[in-house]
C-alpha cells in the first residue's frame, strides 16, 4: 500500500517533508493515494466524482445521494475552496506511538471498524467525546479543503455546523483498508498536536467503498496544490513550508497528480478533470545474462535509486505499457524499441535495439498491458559509456524509448524513460539487493479531428508528459536553489570518497620540439614584425591557430608582443618602485603562493625562486591596482606567464592582460561582470547545445560551479600546462571573447559524457576527469579547432547584456516589498550580528591588549631602571677615561718632544757615521792604488831583472867552470838581497791593507748595530715612556768610552795566511 506521510526521525519528532513512500515488500496491499497504480480502471469512478460543474448537496441514503460532490463551502469562520463528501461515518480516534507506522494505523482501523453500530440524530460537539467510550459511529460531512494551507472540517450534515477542524499540514499520514479486507470501505489519517506531541489516528467510514479512493484522492491534490499568496499567520506559514518542501521531494517518487503545473501555480484548484488528458503507466525491466542460458533481473540500488549493471554482458530490455485512465486506446503495435546512454538526448543519438518479436504486434499482458522486449548488445560502439565501469560514487544516465502505433491516433507514440545506472566489472556479486521494476506515468494531451469520412473518432497528439517532468518543472518553479532531482542521496554521499584525486594545478609536460618548417614561418613573421613594432604581421592568427600554437622556446617574446609590452621601460622602473612597498594584502598573497603550480618544480618550494617572484609580481599588483588589490586565482595567470619571461616583462604583461584585456572587470563591484559572463554562457549553451542545457536545468546545475574558475584564471587553475599556454597564446591573439569560445567547446566535445552523468557525476567528471582528458596533445589540437570554429561575436555579448539587464530589472519590480524589506532586515541583522561579534572580539582583544600592556609596562621600568643605573656607572667611567685620556694625551705630547730630539741626535750620529765611512773609504781606495802600484812596480822590476840576467847570460864570455859558479853565486846573493827586500815591502802593504779592511768591516758592524739599537729605542720608548731614552744616552755614553768603538784602527795581529798572495812570480824569482 501507498503512503502518502511525513518524513520523521522518529516516533516523537515532526520533520518537514511530505513523501510518497512504497509499502513494505512483505504487504499484499495495493496503493492507496497513487491512483494510476492501482491496477483499476478507475475512469468511470474520477469521471463521477470530477466531472461535475454543479453543487451536490443531495442527503440521499442511496448511491447517488451519497455520491463526492465538489463544491465551494462556504464556512462562518473561512471562506475558501473545498470538496465536500456526504455518507461519512467518523468512527473514533486512538493515539499512536509511530505517526508512520501502516501496520499500526490497519490496526487502529480495524479495531474501531470491528467495534462500531450506527447511532441516529445529529451529533453534537460531546460526541467526540463519546466516540472513544461508546464505541459508535458518528455521520458526518466531510470537507477537505483544495489548498495545502487550508483547513479538513467534520461538519454536522444537517446543520452544516462545524464539529471539529485540522489543519492540512498537521496531517501526517492518510491510509485506506485493504482491498481484500472488510476495512476496504474505511480510511484514517494520523494528526499531530505539535505543541503537546501526541499522535492521534482519525478513523472513518464510508457507505460506499469506491467513495474511500476518492477521498484520498482529493488529500492527494490538496497536498499537491501550492497557493502563491503568503499566509496569514505563522502556523499556517509553517505548515505552508512542510508542504512546499514535500512537493520538491515528491518529484521523484509522486505519481498521484493529475493537475497541470500551470493549474498548481493558480491561487484557485482548477478542479474539473481535462477529458484530453489520457493516461498510461510505462513499466521498464532490465535482465542480464545470468551464464545459465537465462537472464536474470538486474540489481536496483534503493538508496542511489539507479539500476546495477556487468559490464560485457548481453541484457534484455523489457518494457510494458498500460493504460490507466480516459476512453481505452487500441495498441496496434510496437515499431521501435531505442536505448542510448545520456538523459535529454538528440533523436539522432537513439540506438535501434533488436526486438525478440517479429510480430507486429506487441504482446499483451494480463492487466491489459502491451510488453515489447528488445536485445541490447553491450560490445555495440554506441554503448560504450554504458559497458564502462564507473567510477566510486558515480552514476551515468541511460534514456530507453519506444514507439507504439494507437490506431485512434494519427501519428505513432512515444515513450521516454530517463534513469540511472552504475556499471561494475563483469565479476561483481551482488548479496543484498531488490529486485524493482521502474515505474513511469505519462499524460497525453490529445486533440479531436472530426471528420466525416470516418466515423471512428481520430485525436491528433499536442504533448506527451511525464510525470517526472511534471515534478521536475514544478519544483524549479517552487524554488530555484532546491535541486529537486539531484541524484545524491545518503548513499551517494556515503559512496563518494572521491579516491581519484583531481590534477593538480601546473602539471604536464611540455614539449619543445616542433619542426623547422614551424621554426621558418614564426621567424620570418617575427623578423617582419621587429622591422616595425606598431603592428602586427599578417599571417599570426593562424599560425597561432595551427599545430601546437606558438613554439614554447618563442612564447615569452611572442606575447609580450601580442600584448603590446616591446616599450615599456617606464613600467619597469615602476615595478622595482613597487616592490619596495607594503601592501595590506600580504598575508593572503603569502597564504596563497604555495597553492600555486604545487606541481611545477618552479614553483613547489618554499622560499625558492619561483614562489619569491610570484610574490614579488602579487604584491606589486595589489599596490598598483588598489581598486582591485589582490584577488585569488591572479596568482596562477602570474605564475603561466613567469614560466616564459623575467617578472619584470611578467608583471607588463600581466597588467595589460587586466586592463587592456578587462579581466579585472571581473574582481570589481561584487563580482557584477561575472554574474554577466555567467548569464551569457548560459544563454549560449541554450542557443548551441539546447540538449545539455535543459540537463544542467534538470540537475540544477549552474555555470557558477563550473566555469567560475575559467573566467577568473583563464582556465589556468586546473588543467595541464600544455593546454594552458595554448589558451594564452589564442587569448592574447583574438581577445577576450575566446574564454567564451574555449568554454563551448569544452562542453561540445564532452557533452556526451555529460548528458550521461548525474549531479554528482557532472561536477566530478568537471572537477576530476575534465582536466585530465587534455594531457593528450591531440584532444588540446582537437579543442583549440573547436573553439576558434565557434562564432561568439561582440554583438551577441551585447545583447546578451541587455537581456541581462532587463531580467534584473524586472526582478527588482516584481520582487515583493515585504520580502526585499525582510531581506534587507535579514541582512543588517546579520551584519549587526556580525558587528556584535566583532564587538565582543575586539573588547576581547582590548581587555588582553591592556593587560599584556600593563605586564609589558612593568618589565619596561625595571629595565628602564637596570639601565639608568648601567647609564650612571657608563657616565661615571667616561668621565675617569676622559681623563685618562688627558693625561695620555700630555704623555704623548712629551713623548713627541722626547722623540723628536731622539731623532736629531740619531740624525747627527748618523751623519757622523756616515763621514768616517767616506774617509774610510778614501783611504780604501788610496790603499787599493798604492797596491796596484806596488804591483806594476814590482812587475816592472821583475821584468828588468828577468832582461838584466838575460843579458848578462849572453854577454858573459865562457869561462871554465869554476869562475861560472864564482861570478853565479855573486850575482845570486845579489839577487837574493833585492828579492827579501821587495818582499818584505809587499808584505808590509799586504799588512795594511788586511787592517784597513778590518777596520772597515768593523765600521759597518757598528753601524748595523746602531741603526738596530735605534730601532729598538724607538719601540722601546713607546711602550716604557722615556726609559729607552736613558738607556740609549748610557748606550752611546758607553760607546764613547768602550776602545772598540774608537775612530783608531787597532794594532791588531795580522795573520799571514789570510793575506792575499799579490804576485806569486816574487816567490818564483826568490828561488
Amino acid at each position: 500500500m501507498d503512503i502518502v506521510s511525513l518524513k520523521s526521525e522518529s516516533s516523537d519528532n515532526v520533520s518537514s517533508e511530505f513523501v510518497v513512500v512504497p509499502s513494505s515488500e512483505t504487504s499484499g496491499l495495493e496503493i492507496g493515494l497513487k491512483i494510476s497504480a492501482n491496477g483499476e480502471k478507475l475512469l468511470k469512478h474520477l469521471q463521477d466524482v470530477m466531472d461535475q460543474n454543479d453543487v451536490v448537496t443531495e442527503n440521499s441514503t442511496d448511491y447517488e445521494d451519497s455520491e463526492v460532490a465538489n463544491i465551494i463551502a462556504n464556512d462562518s469562520s473561512e471562506d475558501e475552496d473545498c470538496i465536500l463528501f456526504n455518507g461519512v461515518f467518523y468512527l473514533g480516534c486512538s493515539s499512536v506511538n509511530a505517526p508512520r507506522s501502516e501496520l499500526e494505523a490497519l490496526r487502529t482501523i480495524s479495531i474501531l471498524r470491528s467495534q462500531q453500530h450506527p447511532i441516529s440524530g445529529s451529533p453534537t460537539q460531546s460526541h467526540k467525546s463519546e466516540v472513544e467510550q461508546s464505541h459508535q459511529q458518528i455521520e458526518v460531512a466531510l470537507s477537505v479543503s483544495s489548498k495545502a494551507d487550508g483547513t479538513v472540517r467534520l461538519l454536522d450534515p444537517d446543520s452544516s455546523e462545524v464539529i471539529t477542524s485540522f489543519k492540512l499540514y498537521t496531517i501526517l499520514f492518510c491510509v485506506r483498508g485493504a482491498d481484500d479486507s472488510v476495512d476496504r470501505d474505511c480510511f484514517a489519517f494520523t494528526e499531530s498536536h505539535q505543541s503537546s506531541g501526541i499522535f492521534q489516528c482519525h478513523v472513518f467510514r464510508c457507505d460506499v467503498p469506491e467513495a474511500v479512493r476518492k477521498v484520498l484522492y482529493s488529500f492527494e491534490l490538496a497536498f499537491q496544490s501550492i497557493p502563491t499568496s503568503s499566509p496569514e499567520n505563522p502556523a499556517q506559514s509553517a505548515g505552508l513550508q512542510l508542504l512546499k518542501r514535500s512537493q520538491i521531494h515528491d518529484a521523484e517518487t509522486s505519481a498521484t497528480s493529475i493537475v497541470s503545473p500551470s493549474e498548481m501555480l493558480n491561487p484557485k484548484l482548477q478542479l474539473d478533470v481535462d477529458e484530453s488528458v489520457y493516461g498510461f503507466m510505462l513499466s521498464l525491466e532490465i535482465k542480464e545474462d545470468d551464464g545459465k542460458g537465462g537472464y536474470a533481473t538486474v540489481p536496483w540500488d534503493k538508496n542511489s535509486s539507479c539500476f546495477k549493471f556487468r559490464r560485457n554482458l548481453e541484457k534484455k530490455v523489457i518494457v510494458t505499457v498500460t493504460q490507466t485512465s480516459n476512453v481505452e486506446l487500441t495498441i496496434e503495435r510496437c515499431f521501435g524499441l531505442l536505448l542510448t546512454p545520456g538523459r535529454n538526448v538528440k533523436q539522432s543519438d537513439m540506438h535501434l535495439l533488436d526486438m525478440d518479436r517479429s510480430s507486429t504486434d506487441a504482446d499483451v499482458t494480463s492487466n491489459g498491458g502491451h510488453s515489447v522486449t528488445g536485445t541490447w548488445d553491450p560490445s555495440h560502439h554506441h554503448f560504450a559509456l554504458l559497458n564502462t565501469e564507473t567510477q566510486k560514487g558515480t552514476r551515468v544516465f541511460l534514456s530507453v524509448a519506444v514507439d507504439f502505433v494507437v490506431q485512434e491516433i494519427l501519428e505513432p507514440v512515444r515513450f521516454l524513460v530517463e534513469t540511472k545506472a552504475r556499471v561494475f566489472s563483469q565479476n561483481e556479486k551482488f548479496w543484498y539487493f531488490g529486485k524493482k521494476i521502474l515505474h513511469e506515468n505519462f499524460y497525453l494531451k490529445l486533440r479531436e479531428i472530426k471528420s466525416n469520412k470516418i466515423s471512428k473518432k481520430m485525436y491528433e497528439l499536442e504533448n506527451i508528459q511525464s510525470e517526472s517532468s511534471r515534478s521536475r518543472w514544478s519544483s524549479h518553479q517552487v524554488s530555484q536553489t532546491e535541486h529537486a532531482l539531484s541524484s545524491s542521496s545518503p548513499q551517494d554521499e556515503e559512496d563518494d570518497d572521491d579516491t581519484d584525486e583531481p590534477l593538480l594545478s601546473g602539471s604536464g609536460e611540455v614539449s619543445k620540439e616542433c619542426s623547422e618548417q614551424v621554426l621558418s614561418d614564426w621567424g620570418d613573421v617575427l623578423c617582419r614584425w621587429r622591422a616595425n613594432l606598431a603592428k602586427r604581421p599578417a599571417g599570426i592568427r593562424s599560425l597561432i591557430r595551427s599545430g601546437t600554437g606558438i613554439p614554447d622556446p618563442l612564447r615569452g617574446e611572442v606575447w609580450q608582443l601580442l600584448a603590446d609590452c616591446h616599450d615599456n621601460g617606464d613600467m619597469l622602473e615602476n615595478y622595482r618602485i613597487l616592490i619596495t612597498k607594503d601592501s595590506p594584502q600580504e598575508n593572503i598573497i603569502q597564504r596563497d603562493i604555495h597553492r600555486t603550480f604545487p606541481a611545477h618544480d618552479y614553483f613547489k618550494d618554499a622560499g625558492g625562486l619561483g614562489q619569491d617572484s610570484l610574490y614579488r609580481i602579487s604584491k606589486a599588483y595589489s599596490v598598483y591596482d588598489q581598486e582591485v588589490g589582490y584577488c585569488q586565482g591572479l596568482s596562477f595567470l602570474a605564475a603561466a606567464l613567469l614560466l616564459h619571461m623575467p617578472e619584470e616583462q611578467a608583471f607588463c604583461v600581466l597588467i595589460k592582460i587586466m586592463f587592456q584585456y578587462k579581466m579585472r572587470n571581473l574582481f570589481k563591484n561584487g563580482f557584477e561582470d561575472l554574474h554577466l559572463k555567467f548569464y551569457q554562457l548560459e544563454r549560449l549553451i541554450e542557443d548551441l547545445m539546447p540538449n545539455l542545457q535543459d540537463h544542467f536545468k534538470q540537475l540544477g546545475i549552474e555555470s557558477h560551479m563550473f566555469s567560475s574558475q575559467w573566467f577568473l584564471t583563464l582556465f589556468t587553475a586546473k588543467f595541464p600546462l600544455n593546454m594552458v599556454f595554448q589558451v594564452i597564446d589564442v587569448f592574447l591573439s583574438e581577445g577576450e571573447f575566446v574564454v567564451f569560445r574555449v568554454a563551448l567547446a569544452l562542453l561540445e566535445c564532452c557533452r556526451r559524457e555529460l548528458l550521461a552523468l548525474d549531479f554528482e557525476g557532472v561536477l566530478k567528471y568537471f572537477r576530476v576527469q575534465l582536466p585530465k582528458k587534455y594531457r593528450n596533445e591531440e584532444q588540446i589540437r582537437q579543442l583549440i579547432q573547436c573553439a576558434v570554429g565557434i562564432k561568439v561575436g561582440n554583438k551577441k555579448l551585447l545583447k546578451l547584456e541587455k537581456d541581462y539587464q532587463a531580467v534584473k530589472e524586472k526582478l527588482a519590480l516584481e520582487e515583493d516589498p515585504l520580502i526585499r524589506i525582510e531581506r534587507e532586515n535579514k541582512h543588517l541583522m546579520d551584519q549587526n550580528m556580525r558587528l556584535e561579534l566583532e564587538n565582543d572580539d575586539l573588547a576581547q582583544e582590548i581587555v588582553t591588549a591592556r593587560i599584556t600592556l600593563e605586564t609589558q609596562l612593568e618589565k619596561t621600568m625595571r629595565h628602564a631602571d637596570t639601565l639608568q643605573r648601567d647609564l650612571q656607572v657608563a657616565v661615571e667611567e667616561l668621565r675617569n677615561s676622559r681623563q685618562k685620556a688627558l693625561e695620555l694625551s700630555d704623555e704623548n705630547n712629551r713623548l713627541l718632544v722626547e722623540t723628536q730630539q731622539v731623532k736629531e741626535k740619531c740624525r747627527r750620529e748618523m751623519e757622523r757615521q756616515d763621514e768616517e765611512i767616506v774617509a774610510k773609504t778614501n783611504i780604501i781606495a788610496d790603499y787599493k792604488t798604492i797596491c796596484s802600484q806596488l804591483s806594476q812596480r814590482i812587475e816592472s822590476l821583475q821584468t828588468l831583472h828577468k832582461e838584466e840576467i838575460e843579458s848578462m847570460r849572453k854577454s858573459q864570455p865562457k869561462s871554465p867552470n869554476g869562475h861560472q859558479q864564482i861570478v853565479a853565486k855573486g850575482s845570486d846573493h845579489t839577487s837574493t838581497e833585492e828579492t827579501e827586500k821587495f818582499q818584505k815591502q809587499i808584505r808590509d802593504l799586504e799588512l795594511q791593507l788586511a787592517q784597513t779592511k778590518l777596520n772597515l768591516v768593523q765600521s759597518e758592524c757598528k753601524v748595523q748595530d746602531l741603526e738596530h739599537q735605534h730601532a729598538a729605542a724607538v719601540k722601546e720608548l713607546q711602550a716604557n715612556k722615556n726609559t729607552w731614552l736613558q738607556k740609549t744616552l748610557t748606550s752611546f755614553t758607553a760607546r764613547k768610552t768602550d776602545p772598540a768603538s774608537s775612530n783608531v784602527l787597532p794594532n791588531t795581529s795580522f795573520n799571514a795566511s789570510q793575506a792575499p798572495i799579490i804576485n806569486t812570480n816574487v816567490t818564483s824569482y826568490s828561488k
